[in-house]
């Protein structure tokens, strides 16, 4: 966890899916530049934006598997 990146539970779904594209416009811009120390580190803040919307995908979907009308279904993944 990065201490200068606020706490990514608060943000919305939309909220972190446009920073993470506002972050591969910088990292876009950054490899014009050359800037390769940089582009690491976005990519690193890329990844913690990326886990937090896994997260909640898998929180999602193991509330899925929870609701008694799921539990009889066929489970074809």
């Amino acid at each position: 966890m990065n201490p200068f990146i606020e706490d990514l539970s608060k943000k919305n779904l939309d909220d972190l899916l446009k920073t993470i594209n506002d972050l591969y416009k910088k990292i876009s811009w950054l490899s014009r530049m050359g800037n390769t120390a940089m582009i690491n580190q976005l990519h690193g803040v890329v990844s913690m934006y990326q886990e937090e919307i896994n997260k909640r995908y898998r929180d999602e979907v193991d509330a899925a598997k929870k609701n008694p009308i799921m539990k009889n279904s066929l489970d074809i993944g």
